[in-house]
């Protein structure tokens, strides 16, 4: 069986013969471990890096393969935001590009795809779904609408804004749902056929239960519903402890929910349990860069008793993995995964 059935057939609660275990992310990881920043991946050959990425993902036996994670502030570049690469990791939004909500009627989402990176994250993209056809799902990891609206507003006006004017914020909602929309039409027209929402703003350490269901739950829902149609596979990652939210994410369209090392594989079992597929939760950190492999091996089997055999569970690191990450530390958790009978 390849490992394109075996994620399709646990995000669809069907039983798989081992444990799925991925990579989650891991664009700079991939390209750093292969001698290339982000910031130079962008002035190289297509092609040359669409392999890159598959050899690195391939090569500690990954069940998915990332088209260009690591890139989720290209988009702001694209629409006039300001960004700034690192030496390291991933870039970084320098402005804030919204002076009130209102200036999101004078943005023209038309041009996102006319943008140089934008063009060749897609070309990159395209070249790996040659590579992994038929065997790998090829998976797009954006920011969602909620965090988009943070990085394009700030965070804390957003955050005043939910309580002072929460017209304004539904209506930046409606726009970075359809600028996420838009921006991953061009990827799945590229071959992408999982996606997964990175939502940090939306996290139980920034806003309330009530706030995330009023605010962010629609959102996502919407976006979950248009994948869905286009049969795109969905997941949805918050990182933070949302234990308090877990009931809610059930139904809302994503079939796999990603949580982080503050939540309980325990509690995901009973909330999820025969509805939604979950993943995670091994420490991106303490665990997954600074841990040895059998540091890593021991936390990986923990999370697959705590998940539960059969619990269509997916053994993923509980968030995107540093750079520096060592390869013997991601074999030592795909290892681990791959061994395990369901």
């Amino acid at each position: 069986m390849t490992s394109k059935q075996i994620i399709a057939d646990t995000l669809a609660l069907q039983p798989t013969p081992r444990q799925a275990v991925t990579v989650f992310s891991g664009g700079a990881w991939a390209l750093t471990s292969s001698g290339f920043s982000l910031e130079k991946a962008l002035s190289s050959q297509a092609e040359t890096i669409a392999n890159v990425l598959y050899d690195a993902y391939t090569g500690v036996d990954s069940d998915i393969t990332w088209a260009m994670s690591g890139y989720n502030n290209i988009v702001i570049g694209a629409i006039g935001g300001k960004i700034k690469f690192r030496a390291k990791g991933t870039p970084d939004v320098i402005e804030v590009l919204l002076k009130k909500t209102s200036d999101v009627d004078h943005i023209n989402l038309d041009t996102i795809q006319d943008h140089e990176q934008v063009r060749f994250l897609l070309e990159v993209t395209r070249n790996l779904a040659k590579r992994a056809a038929g065997t790998y799902h090829v998976a797009l990891t954006r920011w969602g609408p909620f965090t988009l609206a943070g990085l394009l507003y700030g965070a804390e006006n957003l955050m005043r804004d939910i309580y002072r004017d929460p017209a304004s914020v539904h209506h930046l909602l409606d726009f970075t749902t359809e600028l996420y929309l838009r921006y991953a039409q061009g990827y799945i027209d590229n071959g992408v056929d999982f996606a997964l929402l990175a939502e940090p703003t939306a996290s139980g350490d920034m806003i309330s239960r009530k706030h995330f269901e009023e605010f962010a739950l629609p959102a996502f829902t919407k976006i979950f519903t248009a994948l869905r149609k286009k049969n795109v596979n969905t997941a949805l990652h918050i990182c933070g402890n949302i234990e308090n939210r877990l009931d809610l994410l059930n139904g809302i369209g994503a079939q796999l929910i990603s949580v982080d090392y503050k939540v309980s594989l325990k509690k995901c079992r009973e909330i999820f349990n025969g509805k939604t597929a979950f993943a995670g939760n091994m420490n991106p950190v303490a665990v997954m860069q600074r841990e040895s492999p059998e540091g890593v091996a021991a936390a990986c089997e923990q999370c697959i008793a705590d998940a539960g055999l059969g619990g269509a569970y997916v053994l993923m690191p509980g968030c995107d993995i540093p750079p520096t990450t060592p390869i013997e530390n991601l074999k030592a958790m795909t290892q681990t995964g791959r061994a395990r009978n369901q």
